[in-house]
């Protein structure tokens, strides 16, 4: 068992190739357990994203605080995110994570055992592209 305090969480920037640049933090809150889980918390700055990725194992995303999107393959456009929405992410499915433009979105990442592998960017006008008609 393993208990981790709020005062024991510091954030630093998600990383460049996978998030878009000086709009993402990451804060690890677990680390690679004995099977592999871990856990994360991401804060997006407004218009921030992620590349697009996939997971090789299952992923659930727990919604906490601002306005997110997700898009995933073979969706036309973005879904809206709120706080208390929890997302599964199927392993293999590509797909990408952030906030709306206009507000600042907070997930906590909980992914299974196995890699991401890191994919494409998504870059401004796929981004503005993807964007729900009530964004």
């Amino acid at each position: 068992m393993k208990i981790v305090r709020a005062s024991q969480i510091t954030s630093h920037g998600a990383g460049l190739g996978k998030f878009t640049r000086d709009g993402v933090w990451r804060s690890d809150i677990l680390t690679s357990t004995e099977d592999g889980l871990r856990a994360n918390r991401f804060v997006y700055a407004p218009g921030h994203r992620s590349n697009w990725h996939v997971h090789d194992g299952e992923q659930a995303l727990i919604v906490l605080d601002g306005r997110g999107l997700i898009q995933w393959e073979g969706l036309e456009t973005a879904r809206i995110l709120w706080p208390g929405d929890w997302v599964h992410v199927s392993p293999g499915v590509a797909h990408w994570h952030g906030a709306a433009p206009d507000e600042v979105f907070v997930h906590v990442a909980v992914t299974a055992s196995g890699p991401t592998r890191w994919l494409h960017a998504v870059d401004d006008h796929d981004y503005r592209g993807s964007l729900p008609d009530d964004v």
